[in-house]
């Protein structure tokens, strides 16, 4: 497998969107200084690289993703089908309740 370099992706990205290093930190709400030095690493954490991700509108794990050549997990076997199912209903009974708690406050707030 090759190295991967999130810091280098993330750099593109910058680049790319022609953001600082400030404008970075500060979207991160982090110091200039810890941005910068953070980009020197050749690490990073995968918490860190969702917030970029987030900030700069750029999937990076999905880059990544694409790099590996491992098989896809399967979501079709039956205990993840199952699960689904069930979490599905759970979905749609809250849903349920949203637009009888709504209707609730709207006829509390009519009266």
């Amino acid at each position: 497998m090759e190295t991967l370099s999130p810091i280098t992706m993330i750099s593109r990205e910058i680049k790319r969107k022609r953001i600082n290093v400030s404008e970075l930190a500060r979207g991160l709400r982090i110091n200039h200084s810890t941005a910068a030095g953070m980009l020197q690493r050749p690490t990073l954490q995968v918490q860190r690289l969702a917030e970029i991700s987030e900030l700069l509108n750029y999937n990076f794990f999905r880059e990544i993703a694409n790099t590996l050549s491992c098989t896809e997990p399967d979501y079709t076997s039956e205990p993840n089908r199952a699960e689904v199912n069930k979490l599905q209903n759970q979905i749609k009974d809250l849903e349920l309740e949203v637009r009888i708690l709504r209707q609730t406050i709207k006829d509390l707030s009519g009266r």
